[in-house]
């Protein structure tokens, strides 16, 4: 799915909260990966989120996601150009794909059963490594892992990052620990109701993409399982990827009136087909 990979990684990286302080403000999360040259933000200002990551290059991409309109809108400045990603269209994509994925099993399965089996298992084998489960080459439906295999566990621990106390849990995937997190009260970090519901609203629309993107299996499926992240009671203020032992890191949050221009996609810019 090429359009996950234009994602800021904190969309992957923060969690979400059950209570928060009565404030009414815009606010800022600024993460870093660790290494310094590249990092993301998180604004959030009345039902608009803007995501933002900045690249090793310098360059910053970044992405707008409005709570009424159920949208996440990907802005390319250089191509002065965006698009929109919708749960519904996701869905339909997925449709398209699973119809052309047994349109083609179909025909592989006709061809390996004219060959002779050491072909045949060889055939098998570079099909695995395409990311396609032997069972469908078979003719059998794999199981479709989604958000419920999921979980969390306490470890009894609790650390500090950037100056704010937090709860150390891990994250299981069917069992298997895919990430480290720990986890700040929203108190601390200033989030106001409406910041908190718009987040919120945001993470589950996520979720909901992920689980849709997962449907579909293929060679991404791994890569989007191991950065999912359950709901949580808190919020997430470092998070461990065990998986590529990736780091990302809460560095600061601000609470300061955000301009509304920067939560709209520019005058002039095209629509573009987000596949």
């Amino acid at each position: 799915m090429p359009f996950f990979r234009h994602l800021p990684a904190p969309l992957f990286a923060v969690a979400l909260a059950t209570a928060s302080p009565a404030l009414l403000a815009d606010i800022t999360l600024q993460y870093s990966d660790g290494n310094g040259t590249s990092g993301s933000r998180v604004m959030i200002k009345d039902e608009i989120v803007r995501l933002e990551e900045r690249l090793e290059d310098g360059a910053v991409i970044y992405s707008l996601y409005d709570s009424k309109r159920r949208t996440l809108t990907m802005v390319m400045d250089e191509e002065r150009s965006y698009s929109e990603l919708t749960e519904e269209g996701l869905k339909a994509q997925a449709g398209e794909m699973r119809a052309m994925q047994q349109e083609f099993l179909q025909q592989m399965r006709q061809q390996m059963a004219q060959m002779p089996p050491e072909q045949r298992q060889m055939m098998e084998q570079q099909m695995a490594q395409m990311g396609i489960d032997p069972a469908m080459l078979s003719g059998d439906a794999p199981p479709v892992r989604d958000s419920s295999a999921i979980e969390t566990r306490k470890t009894g621990e609790h650390g500090e990052i950037s100056g704010i106390a937090c709860e150390r849990l891990d994250v299981l995937l069917d069992g298997e620990r895919t990430n480290e997190m720990c986890v700040a009260s929203p108190r601390a970090m200033d989030m106001d109701d409406e910041d908190y519901r718009t987040l919120r609203d945001l993470f589950e629309f996520m979720q909901r993409l992920s689980d849709i993107a997962l449907s579909m299996g293929g060679p991404d499926a791994a890569a989007i399982s191991a950065e999912m992240l359950p709901l949580v009671d808190g919020v997430p203020v470092r998070v461990h990827n065990l998986m590529d032992n990736t780091v990302v890191t809460l560095e600061s949050t601000s609470i300061e009136t955000l301009p509304v221009e920067i939560f709209r996609v520019p005058s002039g810019y095209r629509q573009v087909d987000p596949f």
